[in-house]
């Protein structure tokens, strides 16, 4: 948990041991981005498959994926956008955000094994209200699979 003192830079990668931090409205200035890579495997489609009790043949039977259109079992969509829980939540705007509103719009299916570019980036800020708005993106090398936004409250 890093108190900053002084606004982020504009892009950041940040990996699973990059400390926390305690953004305020006024560290954060329009354009400000933080970027983590993630690879999604067997393990954590499993997992949220019990988390969420999904059991959608889509996501682990490779014959009835290919059936519906898939190259082979997709990763599921709120699977996929739980990381970014931890960008918002530790990162951008970090530890002081309260999540008031999310939506997706899921554009590509994600499979196992692809990595991916998850993105946070300051889409609006209304300092009165110490609210941010966040746009919100997944891509990989093969093209855009989520694209969203979310806004917090920032205490």
């Amino acid at each position: 948990m890093t108190e900053i003192s002084q606004r982020p830079v504009a892009l950041e990668r940040i990996d699973d041991v990059t400390p926390a931090r305690r953004l305020t409205i006024a560290n954060l200035t329009t354009g400000d981005s933080v970027e983590q890579e993630f690879v999604f495997g067997e393990s954590q489609r499993a997992a949220f498959a019990v988390l969420a009790n999904d059991r959608a043949p889509v996501h682990d039977d490779e014959r009835f994926a290919r059936r519906a259109g898939f190259a082979g079992p997709i990763i599921q969509g709120l699977c996929v956008t739980t990381r970014f829980s931890r960008l918002i939540g530790m990162y951008l705007p970090g530890e002081h955000a309260i999540l008031q509103s999310v939506s997706f719009k899921y554009r590509d299916p994600v499979h196992a094994g692809v990595p991916l570019v998850f993105r946070v980036e300051v889409a609006r800020l209304f300092p009165p209200m110490n609210v941010v708005r966040l746009a919100l993106s997944v891509r990989s090398d093969a093209g855009v699979h989520v694209t969203g936004e979310a806004q917090c409250l920032i205490r």
